[in-house]
């Protein structure tokens, strides 16, 4: 009898103290929040007028408009999040933005729309934008920093992959039975599965994995994907001041270690964030200066719940591998 008395008692506090941190979390992602709560001091002078702001950015760089990434151990560079520490940054009234970014890429869409919120905050603002990373920075990513003003990399860091994928199209010759065991999902071919696809409008079952690809359809998405190649050939072409012929011939997609990327004009220098806090400071003649950053204002149940699925990292790679994207193809090994 004694120990039921102990047991419901210690059953009843937990589950009061689960309840009440749960009402605090609940009260503080409903109140509004401070508008410069999404970013702190760092270092400096609190008092300065001479605001450097830092904004990071790390993971794939994907459009989540359903939200159901957020907060995922793995990290995204997600616009509509870009855009509000953007917004968040206005003001603040810095006089140098410095975005830390480390990632591979994403998609096309959700990198051109990075790229043209960081294109308005510059030409809305007349503030300086320098990039730097200290671990990558390829693909979309790198379409994303060619438009500040300066890109910085440390040593041992990567650049490059200027490049295009699609959608790989995965075709499975005269399939006999899918099954999935331990060692993970396999596919029997020869004569015994029949595929039967309603459809209307020539190839509306485009990466139906199960036919081929017709020489058309082939063409077709070929030609998709070197429309968006130009523009990001011409893209890097205008703001790093490189030939379009070496960028396509001679640099291409591969990657580079941040002296290689120096060389071939992809950055301007390897540095240490440190010291290009201290060149900015003595560049723009600050006798004082403060750093402000952004921090994560995810509460604790929301980011513990949703670390808790699993999923989380398919529907990263569903995505990419679903969209035409600039991405590390390196990467895809994860997904």
């Amino acid at each position: 009898m004694l120990f039921f008395n102990v047991f419901f008692r210690t059953l009843g506090f937990l589950t009061a103290l689960v309840i009440f941190i749960l009402i605090l979390n609940i009260i503080f992602f409903i109140l509004p929040k401070n508008i410069e709560a999404d970013f702190k001091f760092t270092e400096g002078d609190r008092n300065s007028s001479n605001v450097i702001a830092k904004l990071n950015l790390n993971g794939p760089i994907i459009d989540n408009t359903n939200l159901l990434l957020e907060g995922n151990i793995y990290g995204v560079v997600d616009p509509i999040d870009v855009k509000k520490k953007i917004n968040s940054l206005i003001k603040l009234k810095p006089k140098i933005l410095i975005i830390k970014i480390n990632s591979p890429g994403g998609t096309v869409s959700a990198s051109a729309e990075i790229e043209k919120l960081i294109l308005d905050f510059k030409k809305n603002s007349q503030i300086k934008v320098y990039f730097f990373t200290n671990q990558i920075l390829t693909s979309g990513a790198y379409w994303v920093a060619t438009t500040g003003d300066k890109i910085f990399a440390t040593y041992g860091s990567i650049v490059g992959s200027i490049g295009v994928s699609g959608p790989s199209w995965y075709y499975y010759n005269k399939p006999l039975s899918i099954s999935s065991g331990l060692f993970g999902n396999t596919i029997n071919t020869e004569n015994g599965i029949e595929v039967f696809n309603q459809n209307s409008g020539e190839s509306k079952d485009l990466f139906n994995p199960f036919r081929k690809p017709t020489s058309k359809e082939l063409s077709h998405l070929q030609k998709m994907i070197d429309e968006i190649y130009d523009d990001f050939l011409n893209t890097i072409s205008k703001n790093r001041k490189i030939e379009k012929d070496n960028l396509k011939n001679k640099i291409g997609a591969l990657i580079y270690t941040g002296y290689q990327a120096k060389d071939n004009y992809l950055i301007d220098d390897i540095i240490s964030y440190d010291i290009l806090i201290k060149k900015i400071i003595k560049e723009e003649n600050y006798s004082n200066y403060k750093v402000v950053e952004n921090v994560e204002n995810n509460n604790i149940f929301e980011r513990y719940f949703l670390n808790l699925l699993k999923f989380n990292s398919n529907l990263i790679c569903n995505k990419l591998n679903s969209n035409f994207v600039t991405i590390l193809p390196g990467y895809f090994k994860n997904c």
